[in-house]
């Protein structure tokens, strides 16, 4: 980078590396590593996934102007939106499945589905019963148990080769309608009538299995 770069806000030294980059390499790759560049400039933790993107004017222009940067910083903006709410659909769907282990009689495998829609928001029975080490009829009946607490939702009319998905992205893709009127108040956990912490405890445990079982494979 040139040494003038450091007058230059993190955010613009970092889309211009990118520019330099995507001059040099061309094709989509340097649009792939924007989140590194952010990462590097201090702007974000990690890298995030929804912000890859560049535009063309990176690519064709030796010189950006007013215009071009403003479009590109609208396009960041609205990519860095998009994910704040997937993040808070992610977030809205760990509270809901709190709320319906506590409510559930016996949770049984309940926790370790939940867990893994966390992880992997498409889901068939198939998957389900190599990931959890069920029957393909005992998935079956656990995605319908999932199904039944307004988690998860079925996007296929098969019954051969069924799919499920987390009810917030069947929305989003189309598969569901969104619900008219005002959002539902979300209900608050039950009232403890048995040792919920214990409950919690699980879904906790299963998280982490779910995770050491997927970075496994």
């Amino acid at each position: 980078m040139p040494v003038e770069a450091a007058d230059h806000p993190p955010l613009v030294r970092a889309l211009e590396q990118i520019r330099r980059y995507a001059r040099v390499r061309g094709g989509p790759d340097p649009w792939l590593g924007l989140p590194f560049a952010l990462r590097d400039q201090g702007l974000t933790a990690s890298p995030l996934p929804c912000l890859v993107g560049g535009a063309k004017a990176f690519r064709l222009k030796k010189t950006l102007n007013e215009a071009d940067w403003l479009a590109l910083l609208r396009a960041l903006a609205a990519r860095a939106e998009r994910g704040l709410e997937r993040l808070n659909h992610l977030e809205r769907l760990h509270r809901k499945a709190r709320t319906a282990i506590a409510e559930s009689y016996r949770p049984g495998a309940l926790p370790s589905l939940l867990a893994l829609t966390l992880h992997q928001p498409v889901l068939s029975p198939q998957a389900v019963a190599r990931l959890l080490d069920l029957t393909v009829t005992g998935a079956s009946k656990l995605l319908e148990r999932a199904t039944g607490t307004g988690l998860l939702t079925e996007i296929t009319t098969r019954r051969t080769w069924r799919i499920f998905m987390s009810v917030d992205l069947a929305v989003e893709f189309g598969f569901a309608r969104a619900p008219l009127g005002r959002p539902r108040v979300e209900r608050s956990l039950p009232s403890p009538s048995r040792n919920l912490a214990a409950v919690f405890d699980q879904f906790d445990a299963e998280m982490a299995a779910i995770d050491q079982l997927l970075n496994s494979r």
